[in-house]
């Protein structure tokens, strides 16, 4: 059986001093060297692509939990699962803290347990763990198995790891939740917060799964990609400087669905003499829209945030059978690395969103629904903002479910009071009569407001689900949580 781990604020405030590194913070921060961050992506006031504390301070500030935190394992169809319990110096109310999941990302390492958000600071448990043959770089926990990316086993784990912030299963020594902390957990109150591609793995475990997490009562999904093409950025995306590449063969309505984003590949090119400066792989997509045969500054080329699974770069069905298609690679000369059509095909239709939702109103029905985005969104550059698009009329449409685009705005204020007009207050379960108009929706993403809305929509998603208040909009806070001044264990 795997030792039992204790980690205090007094053990982290030991590690500070001996290592030089804070244990939690926004991003997993790295005890060895690790891989060269571009300088590009530096202050870009995301904590991701692999940045740290120690590559980019900027962007992952050094931060600690309030509360205690321990690791743990669960078993999960015979495969031994770490999870890290952090709670909160206080609880959130009287009767003690709700519990949130957050789910780790499927395309890319997370490189340790999942600090950002910080929920322990608005007083809420916060629970997350590593996938299958993950290893946290800060303590060196591991989870066993073998990382299937999103596929069958991370659903099925994830979906026990929710099942453990529940109190439905203990851990491999046999102790629930409620024991893990001097916080009593509201197991009753659980809610699920994802960012980027997580949130794949989350609609797929409510729709395979619903119907054994009874506790569930809330969802925050922070700027989801759907479909591979979204996914693998082919509409358009944020470059490394920060600025929008839009792909002009996108265009809305013509190439939304609820379901797919159409584009139009027969002018998809490869370069094969490019040398990715993040990865070191050889050679990328592109549509030549000039059509002068080589890459051209009037061309799409495709961002090298591609996904990779198994080893592989991953575009999408489309693109990938395009390549083919076009002769724009041949069988003889595809890369090693670049993953075939027959692959993509194989492994991308599990991992979408749509067509899942309609399992919803039978595995979920009572699942209530927060869609979380800023105006300029961290990786995608669709002014119609497909992602979102598709992620509300799949969960209000298809799922029949409450689903309310960004936090009440009282709640942004609390939180950061110089959050003004400019600061969406959207009543529940409306949409844009325009999706071009999105942006009216969206929150303004400068400064600390892309740390402090996420905050602001789980407090009033924990909120709401811990009083069952589901108003289309509140207008004020629900409950008024006062931090306790950080002392010492």
């Amino acid at each position: 059986m795997k030792r039992f781990r204790i980690l205090s604020l007094t053990l982290i405030l030991f590690a500070l001093t001996m290592f030089g590194a804070s244990l939690v913070g926004c991003s997993p921060v790295a005890t060895a060297a690790s891989s060269p961050t571009p300088d590009s992506l530096c202050g870009n006031s995301f904590c991701d692509n692999g940045e740290t504390s120690l590559s980019c301070p900027r962007d992952c500030p050094v931060m600690n939990f309030s509360g205690e935190i321990q690791t743990t394992y669960i078993n999960s169809e015979g495969v031994d699962i770490a999870v890290m319990v952090a709670a909160p110096q206080a609880e959130r109310y009287p009767e003690g803290a709700g519990v949130v999941v957050v789910a780790s990302p499927i395309f890319s390492a997370a490189g340790g347990f999942m600090t950002d958000p910080d929920l322990t600071s608005i007083g809420l448990i916060q629970v997350s763990y590593l996938w299958p043959g993950q290893t946290d770089a800060r303590s060196g926990v591991e989870s066993g198995g073998a990382f299937d990316y999103g596929g069958e086993q991370s659903i099925r784990v994830l979906r026990d790891v929710i099942r453990f912030a529940s109190g439905l299963i203990p851990d491999n020594d046999e102790r629930y939740i409620s024991s893990l902390t001097r916080v009593t957990p509201l197991t009753n109150e659980v809610g699920v917060y994802v960012f980027s591609d997580a949130g794949i793995a989350a609609v797929n475990v409510f729709s395979l799964y619903g119907d054994v997490l009874p506790a569930v009562q809330y969802y925050v999904g922070r700027e989801n990609p759907t479909v591979d093409t979204l996914t693998c950025l082919e509409a358009g995306y944020v470059d490394d400087t920060g600025q929008l590449v839009t792909n002009t063969l996108y265009n809305y309505p013509a190439s939304y669905s609820p379901a797919t984003i159409n584009l139009t590949y027969t002018n998809v090119g490869w370069e094969a003499t490019y040398k990715d400066e993040h990865s070191g792989a050889m050679g990328r997509a592109y549509l030549d829209l000039d059509g002068n045969g080589n890459v051209s500054a009037g061309d799409y080329v495709m961002s090298w945030r591609v996904p990779v699974l198994f080893g592989k770069r991953y575009y999408s069905v489309a693109l990938t059978q395009a390549l083919l298609d076009t002769n724009a690679l041949t069988l003889s000369t595809w890369p090693a690395d670049l993953a075939t059509p027959e692959e993509a095909a194989r492994d991308w239709p599990f991992r979408q969103s749509p067509g899942r939702y309609a399992d919803l109103p039978t595995m979920m029905p009572d699942l209530k629904v927060m869609l979380v985005f800023a105006q300029e969104d961290h990786v995608q550059a669709a002014q119609d903002k497909p992602a979102i698009h598709q992620a509300f009329q799949g969960f209000r449409f298809e799922a029949r479910l409450w689903v309310r685009l960004n936090p009440d705005r009282a709640y942004v204020q609390s939180l950061l009071p110089a959050a003004g007009e400019d600061f969406p207050d959207n009543p529940a379960n409306t949409e844009p009569d325009n999706w071009m108009q999105i942006g009216s929706y969206a929150y303004p993403g400068q400064g600390s407001a892309r740390s402090l809305v996420p905050l602001a929509a789980v407090s009033e998603m924990a909120d709401r689900a811990h009083f069952d208040r589901w108003d289309e909009n509140l207008g004020q806070v629900l409950f008024i949580y006062f931090p306790p001044t950080t002392q010492p264990y």
